[in-house]
């Protein structure tokens, strides 16, 4: 049987994804808009937008922005939340003429792209501002990095004993740094920087509801099993992570080769 395509994937997911995953903190969303403002953004495409999560607070504060997505599931959780200006469309064929946008953002998406340099090419021929992405940089300092996701861990390495393995590139922010390596950006700066320190129990509940991608393709009673395990293992203990937020930038073509050309008819 054929693998579930990302967008199918997040079709299941969505029904819990905003109850299973932390907001952009208050700090962070503060420090973006002023970074908008400063560059004199207002007319924005986010790509991946999801369930609006980030959509909606940017809305609110006046920016118009337009949400793509190929999750059906997801636009449908955005449109709920009373965002009209969503269209299913794909990251590496922006249905828009070249500079329609101010700036095209990226939350924690181009960790999901097969092609990110593909994404962040048409992001700069549909903007004036280029690509804008928002990651977990690496972090520098004489304190060892700690996992971002030890319950995660955990239950993966339980996984494994029991005979089923489970690809594993890092998570989410390892795969960002990656990006960041090999597609160094025009301009990085940090938009907030937080302890937090989390029971690991609250953790191991986001993958009970089979909130991450990769928990659907482990058999429910397996899964059910390790988390199990893992929740009599570590009783009351917690965890404690500094959580860094920071806004990339893309802006020069020649980063990713030939520049992309607009869609025919796009408008």
């Amino acid at each position: 049987m054929a693998r579930p395509s990302v967008a199918e994937e997040f079709d299941q997911i969505a029904g819990v994804y905003d109850a299973t995953r932390d907001p952009l903190d208050a700090p962070a969303l503060d420090a973006l808009v002023r970074e908008f403002d400063r560059a004199g953004v207002r007319r924005l495409l986010e790509v991946g937008v999801g369930t609006g999560r980030i959509a909606l607070p940017l809305t609110e504060r006046g920016f118009e922005v337009t949400g793509i997505d190929l999750s059906r599931g997801m636009l449908a959780r955005a449109r709920a939340k009373g965002l009209a200006r969503l269209a299913r469309a794909s990251a590496y064929r922006l249905p828009c003429r070249d500079r329609a946008f101010d700036a095209v953002l990226f939350v924690h998406v181009l960790h999901v792209l097969e092609r990110p340099e593909r994404a962040l090419a048409e992001a700069v021929r549909a903007s004036r501002e280029g690509g804008w992405a928002i990651v977990h940089p690496r972090r520098t300092g004489p304190e060892p990095e700690r996992p971002p996701d030890e319950a995660r861990r955990l239950v993966r390495e339980e996984l494994r004993r029991a005979g089923i393995p489970v690809p594993d590139r890092g998570g989410p922010a390892v795969e960002e740094r990656r990006i960041l390596e090999r597609l160094p950006p025009s301009r990085i700066v940090t938009l907030s920087e937080r302890t937090v320190t989390e029971r690991l129990s609250k953790r191991l509940d986001v993958l009970a509801a089979r909130a991450h991608r990769y928990t659907l393709r482990v058999p429910p009673e397996a899964l059910d099993r390790a988390i199990a395990t893992v929740r009599a293992r570590v009783g009351d203990a917690e965890t404690t992570t500094r959580r860094v937020e920071a806004l990339a930038t893309w802006s020069d073509p020649a980063t990713f080769g030939a520049p992309p050309t607009a869609p025919a008819g796009a408008g």
